[in-house]
């Protein structure tokens, strides 16, 4: 075979060959999110994400636990109820990672806004606590002997310290008021290695700062092979 006839066979190959690769991660469909909104309107029926020209299965989104989680192709997409495809937010995830918590927290003058939490993050851990402050009200955290200072619309994550007994941490918030810091509430946490979880500080209908809090739990890592 003449070197000019073999190259020409090489550059017509070229092309398969590239296509034989393996995808990346992320062109591999290894993309995930699993939601959890802050609010969910009684009407508002089942939704899906928009990923281009491409529509995730529909499912109804919670509000009391993160969803299932929903394979996604492209890092970003738009969110829409089945009813009419209402867009209620668009949702853009990071560069890094390929599993990610949408916290959805409402929006004027309709729908939601997302915040994003890499949960691949190896940084982001059993015990650990990522805030949200829905209220309209500095909140004031001491988590064992970790402080924390929210301002209205901030999050933080963030993880008690200084556990009693090694056993449980002591744990109160208050919130900034002008004739002086309030208490909300004063308790004790267990110490628990296998989840992690998303607290929410917000103004009940009475106008009063509450909390709730959502619990993911997490899946031992497999023990190493001798």
């Amino acid at each position: 075979m003449s070197l000019r006839l073999f190259i020409l066979l090489l550059a017509l190959l070229s092309p398969a060959i590239a296509q034989e690769k393996p995808p990346s991660k992320s062109a591999a469909g290894n993309l995930q999110v699993r939601l959890l909104a802050e609010v969910v309107p009684e009407n508002l029926g089942k939704v899906f994400l928009l990923l281009g020209e491409t529509k995730s299965a529909e499912f109804e989104l919670p509000a009391n636990f993160l969803s299932d989680p929903v394979a996604v192709s492209s890092r970003a997409m738009v969110l829409k109820t089945i009813n009419k495809e209402v867009s209620l937010c668009t949702i853009a995830l990071p560069e890094q990672g390929n599993s990610f918590a949408v916290i959805l927290v409402t929006a004027k003058p309709a729908g939601y806004k997302a915040i994003v939490v890499r949960t691949d993050d190896p940084t982001f851990k059993a015990g650990d606590v990522f805030f949200i402050n829905r209220s309209e009200k500095t909140v004031l955290g001491k988590l064992g002997t970790s402080p924390l200072i929210l301002k209205p619309g901030e999050t933080e994550k963030s993880r008690p310290t200084g556990a009693i007994d090694n056993t449980y941490y002591d744990i109160a918030f208050a919130t900034r008021e002008e004739s002086g810091d309030k208490l909300l509430s004063s308790s004790r946490w267990p110490i628990d290695n296998q989840l992690r979880s998303y607290l929410f500080f917000f103004t009940n209908a009475q106008g009063k700062t509450t909390f709730r809090a959502v619990d993911e739990y997490l899946i031992p890592a497999a023990p190493a092979k001798p």
